[in-house]
């Protein structure tokens, strides 16, 4: 058996220490600390669900609720199997296996319909060897481990009948991930395995390349030698047999303990009692009533600012939409770029040396208490007052820098540099840049969707996250956000704005400039790639000293640094 698919105990800590008995919150706690794991898992990941809070299946990683209901707090190995449900939905869609499996199955359409069942069964069992052998983080595979040795360990079908396609996966799955050998397996079984098995190896070394377009592509080759060898060899000699009724489903959670250990006392609590409450709530989702409950509860994190907005915007006609700002999720992999952290670096640098140098000129003189003034000794007979103290540097020495970038769908690009990606690397050197120094750095990133304004932060403490860029460009609206939450704690307040294109949705960007004049933050934006109108589109709403153009977005940390320079240094100066 492979190593890394030995028995786990509960990991499940590391991602969630809050629990509760009660339903909505205990279901929303567990699936904020699934939505976690996705987080870690990579960009694109789809969001996950309950059932019955998603319409389309396709569009989010759907879990069942039904088999935790009535045991709340949901015990901490249940929780690992969640989390390996969510492991094994998120690479399998980080790693294209729908497109694989629609490409893969239109070349089997040929065959026989009665075989077509056996060709799906046997494609999900590669690509769940595929991803098991996967260069991954290797906690993944414990998790995965737990959830494929419960799956494996469930009664499919009697070995001494003919092959059913889930049973014949089932085995190969078996051998391949466990190295188990299945006992008193019908005839039939033995030329098939012996094709599944010279075709294990092929799949692992594709999985080893690490993932790509490329492997996607032979990956759909694979598959189909597989499927020619298996039927040539196997499936068409077989006779067909009347379907017999299989073994019921074993609930998955039920076999979570692996046999002779003992068991979670979490598991122990109240069982018998809540079995039945259980089964009575098994209906494949949750209630809509409920649904809602667990959406408030999840959306807590989130920070509703559509009515502040709607206020300072006094207008009918100004567009405003609903928006929020959210914490980041996915957790970003690119490393800073060193050049361009020393570079920003040297500003802040420069900046703390000039308000150093300020502050020592600020002395008070003449005060009846605080430091011995050597210089005026001669005034003790006098009056007594051969004090000195500094004057309060207050806070006009250091700025609250925000930034607030667009991540629209342009940002995506079409060609081989990815504007977004490379913008991302910027962020992340201006985080490493900013450190140790007592300017404060908050980095968002704005899209919209479905009529809504979402603002993700991408910096919290020492991590930095991403986001997948979508949707259209509501630039004034997330200005006018941004401003609104920028808190007074300096007299330096500056919004950076960053994008590639001009707004279109949301707040007009000239009513959003207008509250920030008023309220004294100042407004810059760096336009990176904009062609001729969204140029023209920035200049009618900018003056000339606000607004900077790249000529693509490679020189963006250069546009930060001239902007640093040009704003930081003049305030301390």
């Amino acid at each position: 058996m492979d190593p890394q698919l030995s028995v786990i105990k509960t990991y499940s800590r590391f991602w969630r220490k809050n629990r509760s008995g009660n339903e909505a919150a205990e279901l929303a706690l567990v699936l904020r600390a699934l939505r976690k794991v996705a987080g870690h898992l990579g960009r694109n990941i789809k969001p996950v669900v309950w059932q019955g809070m998603a319409q389309e299946s396709g569009s989010a990683i759907l879990l069942d609720p039904a088999p935790l209901r009535g045991v709340y707090p949901v015990p901490h190995r249940r929780f690992d199997l969640l989390v390996g449900q969510v492991v094994r939905q998120g690479l399998l869609s980080a790693q294209w296996t729908e497109w694989v499996r629609e490409k893969a199955l239109r070349q089997a359409a040929n065959y026989p319909m009665r075989d077509q069942p056996f060709f799906e069964a046997i494609l999900d069992a590669g690509e769940d060897i595929f991803l098991m052998s996967l260069p991954k983080a290797p906690v993944w595979n414990l998790y995965l481990g737990a959830l494929f040795r419960v799956e494996l360990a469930r009664p499919v079908r009697d070995p001494a009948l003919p092959p059913s396609p889930e049973s014949l996966a089932w085995v190969w799955l078996g051998k391949a991930l466990l190295g188990e050998q299945r006992q008193n397996l019908h005839f039939y079984y033995d030329d098939a395995l012996a094709v599944l098995e010279g075709f294990a190896a092929p799949i692992r070394d594709l999985a080893l390349r690490g993932g790509g377009s490329t492997d996607r592509d032979e990956r759909v080759a694979l598959y189909k030698g597989l499927f020619n060898s298996l039927w040539a060899k196997s499936l068409s000699h077989w006779e067909v047999f009347e379907p017999i009724d299989e073994p019921e489903t074993v609930n998955l959670f039920d076999e979570a303990a692996p046999k002779g250990e003992l068991p979670d006392p979490d598991d122990c609590a109240d069982e018998a009692e809540d079995q039945g409450e259980r089964e009575a709530k098994s209906t494949g989702g949750l209630e809509p009533q409920l649904a809602e409950e667990v959406n408030r509860l999840l959306e807590e994190d989130a920070k509703d600012m559509t009515q502040c907005v709607a206020v300072a915007v006094a207008d009918p006609e100004a567009g405003a939409m609903e928006t929020r700002f959210v914490p980041g999720r996915a957790l970003s992999t690119i490393r800073p770029d060193p050049l361009q952290v020393e570079r920003l670096r040297a500003v802040f640098k420069k900046q703390e040396s000039l308000a150093r140098m300020a502050r020592r000129r600020n002395f008070r003189r003449g005060l009846s208490e605080g430091k011995l003034d050597a210089r005026r000794l001669y005034r003790a007979p006098i009056d007594g007052k051969i004090f000195k103290n500094r004057q309060s540097p207050g806070n006009r020495f250091f700025h609250q820098i925000c930034i607030v970038a667009d991540a629209s769908a342009s940002m995506s690009g079409k060609g081989p540099v990815k504007p977004w990606a490379v913008a991302e690397k910027t962020f992340v050197s201006l985080a490493h840049a900013a450190q140790g120094f007592e300017n404060l750095l908050d980095i968002y990133a704005y899209h919209e969707n479905e009529r809504r304004c979402t603002l993700t932060r991408l910096n919290h403490g020492s991590r930095l996250y991403t986001v997948a860029p979508a949707g259209r460009t509501p630039s004034g609206q997330a200005i006018l956000a941004a401003a609104m939450n920028l808190p007074a704690i300096s007299n330096n307040r500056m919004i950076i704005h960053i994008t590639d294109g001009a707004a279109n949705c949301g707040l007009r960007l000239g009513d959003a400039l207008a509250w920030c004049n008023k309220n004294k933050v100042e407004v810059y934006t760096i336009g990176c790639g904009c062609n001729i109108q969204t140029r023209d589109f920035l200049r009618a709403c900018f003056p000339p000293d606000r607004i900077y153009f790249m000529q693509d977005i490679s020189q963006l940390a250069l546009g930060l640094e001239r902007l640093f320079a040009r704003t930081m240094l003049k305030v301390v100066g």
